[in-house]
């Protein structure tokens, strides 16, 4: 009170002062001092606790864009010699769409062909030369197993008994002679006709003793050799096959083999200065022109497949912690207002989701998808013409309660942690704790401490 009333006293002196001067000075009347307007005490505004629905939901806008885009890029740096597309124009997969100044190279590849072919000729015709080889090996064989057959099974026993009756024979022929010519008068014996027929028994006895033991002897030893000879003969006739079948000498395959690689390696060298289409779809952008240099991993031609599209958006920090992968979203389009779509958090970007780079390299040249991805359910986009580019407002429900307690943010205070609301209480007011829930920019939810129809003063 003393605050208010030093200020009044001290204007009434000096207007005393100021009147008694006046007087002094010839009696004129005291100008009429200016009323001091009543100060107007602001009133605050109020809000009624409502009975209704809390929504916490995180809005965004993306784009429509396609599901697969690349930005391709040469593997090696260089000049660049052809650019075979345009924007807007359609690709196939496999599709060589630029390439670079590599006329060296591409010699080095006919070359290389060449040698290739070479080294096949003389492969196929070491193969050629084979099959005939083991072809005749294995008639070769067949002979001497056919040999070795016959040799084996040659039943000797007919000669054998044949000459062992000639001997038999002979034997009894001597006998015979001995005998007549025992009976023969001793004088004149050794001139006699007994005599002579002794002697040519005796011839003909050591005949056919000759005859038997060149029988045996080709049984026991001839014949067992004929039999071991076939028998080397089959098997330097197997040794041949087996020699046949080991094939061509490796060495040519070796060749082969050597010059396949270095095709290879020269391939892989051409594929590197060449910008090939990874999929069919539709080329977004080319930043490169037939004589400029271009860099290596350095993207020159972004394509896309426009048969798939998706929603694309760069949501910031804040909102992407709220975030999950395989939360459903509602998708509108401005070019289509009294309709929406449904759509699935496909993909966050690191280290909210499973979003890496955008294209298959691994250099550290490669980009990091920042972008969030949501795929759009066909069904609900029935009818709708999707165009690549067009905005999208995305809606994404965290948490949603119905018919609960609510006021508006600006209606809750807090202070050192605790929440608490000012009711209007007739001409006075009462402040009361109370428990929160649900909160979205709008409405908070009041789960305890509050009834509908209370009147709460914002601060």
């Amino acid at each position: 009170m003393k605050s208010r009333i030093a200020p009044v006293v001290i204007v009434l002196v000096a207007a005393l002062l100021s009147t008694a001067c006046n007087q002094q000075q010839g009696g004129q009347e005291p100008p009429t001092p200016t009323p001091v307007p009543t100060p107007i005490v602001p009133t605050k505004p109020t809000y009624k606790v409502q009975l209704g629905t809390v929504i916490n939901q995180i809005q965004f806008t993306g784009r429509i864009g396609p599901v697969r885009e690349e930005d391709l890029f040469f593997k090696v740096a260089g000049r660049v010699r052809n650019v075979n597309v345009q924007q807007g124009d359609v690709i196939t997969a496999g599709e060589i769409l630029a390439d670079m100044e590599i006329d060296p190279l591409e010699r080095q590849v006919a070359q290389a062909k060449l040698d290739l072919q070479r080294a096949q000729v003389s492969l196929q015709r070491a193969q050629k030369d084979s099959e005939s080889t083991i072809a005749k090996a294995k008639i070769q064989l067949a002979m001497s197993e056919n040999d070795y057959a016959n040799i084996s099974s040659q039943d000797l026993n007919p000669q054998l008994i044949q000459a062992q009756n000639a001997l038999e024979s002979a034997k009894l022929a001597v006998q015979q002679a001995q005998a007549d010519y025992d009976r023969a008068p001793v004088a004149g014996r050794s001139g006699s006709w007994q005599a002579a027929a002794l002697q040519r028994a005796t011839l003909a006895f050591q005949n056919a003793q000759a005859a038997y033991d060149q029988v045996v002897a080709q049984i026991t030893t001839g014949h067992q050799h004929d039999v071991t000879q076939a028998g080397y003969q089959v098997q330097l006739a197997k040794q041949a096959l087996a020699d046949a079948e080991r094939g061509v000498n490796p060495l040519l395959q070796n060749d082969v083999a050597g010059a396949e690689l270095a095709l290879k390696t020269l391939q892989a060298q051409v594929t590197d200065a060449e910008v090939i289409a990874p999929f069919n779809g539709k080329v977004e952008a080319v930043r490169i022109s037939p004589g400029s240099p271009a860099d290596a991993f350095t993207g020159v031609i972004v394509v896309a497949d426009p048969t798939a599209l998706e929603i694309i958006a760069d949501v910031d920090s804040s909102g992407l912690t709220n975030l999950k992968e395989g939360m459903t979203t509602t998708i509108a389009l401005s070019d289509y207002p009294d309709k929406t779509m449904t759509g699935t958090i496909r993909q966050l970007p690191y280290p909210y989701g499973s979003g890496g780079k955008t294209t298959t390299d691994t250099s550290a040249n490669a980009v990091q998808d920042t972008s969030t991805h949501i795929t759009i359910d066909p069904k609900s986009a029935a009818g709708m013409n999707l165009v690549m580019g067009d905005l999208a407002k995305v809606t994404v429900v965290l948490q949603a309660k119905d018919n609960v307690l609510w006021l508006p943010p600006q209606a809750v205070r807090t202070f050192e942690g605790r929440n608490f609301v000012v009711i209007q209480e007739g001409d006075g007011q009462r402040r009361v704790d109370v428990t929160v829930g649900i909160q979205s920019t709008d409405r908070v939810e009041i789960k305890d401490g509050l009834k509908a129809g209370q009147v709460a003063v914002a601060p």
